[in-house]
């Protein structure tokens, strides 16, 4: 569906600027016809006034047969009738004559004034009258509009010309002071998204607000001032965690590797060794990618990495059983992030994918303006729809695993500013790993 509605704060500004003198000078043309229109009608109703009493005062005050008369002293575009409707004088445009003949014939059968409009633009006017000799007859008295009509598209095209004007100008003026005004906001803007990527310690100090762009300022360093807070205590309670964890970690991981090492006779307890043994070497490996979120944030600025290097290094997660179809490598735009971060996110789902893959382990990528779309899929049974909806949540699985290894790769990719989700795969399962490209 097209989105009409425009994006930018500065584009809604100007848009709604030019589109409010765009109704004013609308309302405004519109309303100026419609008094030019009154205007007109009153300026032709006016000389049809005056035409007619001038005409009337002179067959009024003759006392001879209207037909014995000499009207060449009337009025122009004036036409005396007779009782019968017979034209006895006077002159009236050629176009009309017949118009003005069955107006005059109307006038004398009602007795009152007829009004009529003839080819467009020509106002006619019949008014019955009686001599001082008693003799009955009509007058037709013209106007042509014309004037009016031509005075009125003039003024029509010289509004829609000032109109046209005035909502440029008022575009031109609102883009320029809304540009003028929001610069100073986006480089603020552009400033603190790369303080928050790179160095939080830099602050705006735009002093005492005393204007909005200062309050905005004030706000953003303590914004800023907040995120260096939460980012400092996650990286402090994530390296104590690490700490904590990772010596009794150690100490189970080498008592059970010891203890395989010595030799186990109970098929059972060696089982249960092994598990162990793995358990807590893969617990050592979450713990491990964790203390890397913290002290690498902000590393993917500086760093790049090519698919190529990322599928070599995730490649022996693949057993040889299983074939990797690699369509990935043939992308050249490296992710900006460090390479040990992006094997961390994609490998949990390589390995969920070797999990569950009958024959075949595909990698594909795709380019968009600002990210690398890198989709791992698997030719196996595919995700239930009762864990699809929740798959990255931790404690999720669908085998007998902790369910913890999506969670991390969907939270280090997000880190590097990607995401992960589940992708449409019409065999098996697919998983979508978007990472930003350089």
């Amino acid at each position: 569906m097209l989105r009409l509605r425009p994006r930018g704060f500065r584009t809604q500004i100007v848009a709604s600027t030019v589109l409010l003198m765009a109704f004013v000078m609308i309302v405004l043309t519109t309303g100026t016809q419609a008094v030019l229109e009154w205007n007109t009608h009153n300026d032709v109703r006016r000389v049809l006034d005056e035409r007619t009493q001038a005409v009337l005062e002179v067959v009024r005050a003759t006392g001879k047969p209207l037909d014995s008369q000499s009207w060449e002293s009337i009025e122009p575009l004036s036409r005396v009738f007779d009782a019968n409707g017979a034209p006895v004088g006077g002159s009236i445009q050629h176009v009309a004559e017949g118009d003005a003949t069955e107006l005059a014939a109307e006038a004398l059968s009602t007795g009152q004034r007829q009004d009529a409009v003839v080819h467009g633009d020509l106002n006619l006017r019949a008014v019955p009258f009686t001599t001082r000799a008693g003799e009955r007859g009509a007058v037709v008295v013209s106007e042509t509009s014309e004037p009016y009509e031509r005075t009125e598209l003039e003024a029509l095209i010289a509004m829609i010309v000032l109109g046209l004007l005035v909502v440029g100008v008022a575009g031109g003026i609102a883009w320029r002071v809304t540009r003028q005004a929001l610069e100073p906001v986006e480089q603020m803007a552009v400033r603190a998204a790369d303080w928050s990527e790179h160095d939080l310690s830099h602050r705006f100090d735009l002093g005492t607000p005393d204007n909005e762009l200062s309050k905005l300022g004030e706000t953003l360093d303590h914004l800023l001032d907040r995120v260096a807070a939460a980012i400092r205590a996650e990286q402090r309670l994530t390296a104590e965690l690490a700490h904590e964890l990772r010596t009794p970690l150690t100490t189970i991981q080498g008592a059970a590797d010891l203890a395989l090492l010595r030799g186990v006779a109970d098929d059972d307890a060696r089982e249960d060794l092994e598990a162990i043994s793995t358990a807590a070497r893969r617990m050592t490996g979450v713990i491990a990618t964790l203390l890397d979120l913290a002290r690498e944030r902000g590393a993917s600025a500086k760093s790049s990495t090519p698919l190529a290097a990322i599928v070599e290094a995730v490649r022996p997660l693949v057993p040889d059983h299983l074939e990797l179809i690699d369509e990935a490598s043939a992308i050249t735009v490296p992710v900006a992030a460090p390479a040990s971060l992006v094997v961390q996110a994609v490998s949990p789902i390589v390995e969920n994918a070797v999990r569950y893959a009958r024959s075949t382990v595909r990698f594909d990528a795709r380019l968009t303006p600002d990210q690398v779309h890198l989709l791992i899929s698997d030719d196996g049974p595919g995700l239930a729809a009762t864990v699809r909806g929740k798959v990255f949540e931790p404690g999720t699985s669908a085998s007998d695993g902790t369910g913890l290894g999506l969670g991390i790769s969907r939270r280090v990719a997000r880190s590097l500013g990607g995401d992960v989700d589940v992708a449409e795969a019409t065999d098996g399962a697919a998983f979508l790993v978007r990472l930003p490209r350089r």
